[in-house]
């Protein structure tokens, strides 16, 4: 059974919680990929394009209800056009408003992220064919939902839910995606100035903000409690 945790970030004694192991996240995208269905091939990409760019949520989906009620901000994510023009400029391209403080940071796409945009341009294509859109094509939403509208926020929550429950991975959410990046990329990186990168990458204003993938994981836990045992060697 899955051990239950706080819902901070970091446990009170210092350990850095919300994120996947290596393990859990590839059994977590393979579940995904070999589901059968345009959804879970949706899910998959739109998770992928969350991974392999660090992103929030909000740039997929747009910002939640009570930010844009409060700020006056218009309810739209990622567009047709939006993926488009990424794919033209080799960089993300969405909309400041779907930005924490509205502050906008260069996000470069590799190769997988690139694929994932791609494939998410043939799903959209396929799940819209009988649709009757009274907007043009370069502002229609990237993401549909089964009643072939625009994935809401609650959506790409549920459906990432329901995808941990059945990997059978803990039950994290979309976020966990940004710090599995983060993570991934500091214990393989031997760059001394890889914590300036990942702040870089995420847009964090502050190098205090980043300093939390350096706490303690549950992984560096397990191997110091190896490490430090003398019995049964």
């Amino acid at each position: 059974m899955a051990p239950v945790f706080h819902n901070n970030e970091v446990s009170d004694s210092g350990v850095f919680l919300h994120y996947f192991s290596e393990q859990e996240e590839k059994k977590l995208f393979k579940t995904v990929k070999q589901t059968y269905g345009i959804y879970a091939k949706r899910d998959y990409y739109w998770m992928l394009l969350m991974r392999e760019t660090a992103v929030r949520l909000g740039v997929l989906a747009g910002p939640d209800a009570k930010k844009a009620k409060e700020k006056n901000l218009p309810m739209i994510g990622l567009t047709i056009g939006d993926a488009e023009a990424s794919l033209a400029e080799g960089y993300l391209v969405y909309e400041t408003a779907n930005a924490k403080n509205q502050k906008k940071h260069p996000i470069a796409l590799n190769k997988s992220a690139i694929a994932a945009l791609k494939e998410l341009l043939k799903i959209h294509k396929n799940m819209s064919k009988d649709i009757e859109w009274d907007t043009s094509r370069l502002e229609r939403p990237l993401f549909l939902s089964r009643n072939r509208q625009g994935m809401s926020r609650r959506s790409f929550q549920a459906r990432f839910t329901q995808w941990c429950r059945l990997a059978e991975v803990r039950e994290g959410t979309p976020h966990w995606l940004r710090h599995c990046w983060a993570i991934r990329f500091l214990e393989r990186t031997t760059d001394p100035n890889a914590l300036r990168r990942v702040q870089a990458v995420l847009g964090h204003s502050s190098p205090s903000t980043t300093a939390v993938y350096t706490k303690p994981n549950r992984e560096s836990l397990e191997q110091a409690m190896q490490e430090a045992s003398t019995c049964f060697r």
